[in-house]
């Protein structure tokens, strides 16, 4: 059975894409690059996000871009980003059937802490795991600081690079459709378990004859 979740926030939990396409946006127009139109975005986007600058702004160093970001993410809307549909209940059921959850993210933990906060889901979180470039590497002592089991633990994600964390460590991976990438591109990744949205996941969770 699956007592342990391990969520990204971005994408899966909160629904900030926009926000992230803003200020990648503003980045670019400061070097004089072409702004991405949603879809161009969701297209090149890739995990961990130094590769994805390597790609589009390889001249740049990365504590510079990092910092143009911070300051043109889109200041007090960062409050205001929502949960992903859905999201909500299923952090709700979760906690009900007694699930100990933990974020493991890209995104600042300023920013994970203040939209977890403004959407009232803090408390669901035992803790917060932000600001990760490499999940692949990240989850290892993530597992080891919860004492947390494999076995009994599930990575969720929207993004391959959240999938093949999961697998790096040999937990349950979980793709939700709801996300930066598309169901043909999360396929790639092989992931245990697809779903459309984390209304779908917590329909599954609940019958009796998946051990999930």
């Amino acid at each position: 059975m699956i007592r342990n979740l391990i969520l990204d926030w971005s994408g899966t939990l909160a629904d900030d894409l926009g926000a992230v396409i803003t200020a990648t946006n503003k980045v670019l127009a400061h070097y004089e690059k072409p702004a991405f139109t949603r879809e161009q975005f969701r297209e090149v986007f890739q995990l961990p996000y130094t590769e994805f600058y390597r790609h589009i702004l390889p001249d740049v160093p990365l504590a510079t871009l990092q910092a143009l970001y911070l300051e043109h993410f889109p200041g007090e809307d960062q409050h205001e980003v929502p949960m992903i549909e859905h999201a909500l209940d299923f952090l709700q059921f979760a906690a009900d059937t007694g699930r100990r959850m933990f974020v493991c993210s890209s995104a600042p933990l300023e920013h994970v802490s203040a939209q977890a906060a403004s959407n009232g889901v803090s408390h669901f979180f035992e803790h917060l795991h932000c600001g990760i470039i490499d999940k692949c590497t990240h989850v290892h002592e993530l597992l080891r600081q919860h004492h947390l089991l494999p076995q009994e633990t599930a990575f969720i994600g929207d993004m391959r690079h959240d999938i093949l964390a999961g697998r790096a460590a040999g937990l349950t991976s979980i793709a939700t459709a709801t996300g930066y990438e598309s169901v043909s591109t999360l396929l790639t990744a092989e992931p245990d378990i697809l779903v459309r949205n984390l209304s779908a996941l917590t329909r599954l969770m609940q019958c009796p004859t998946v051990t999930a």
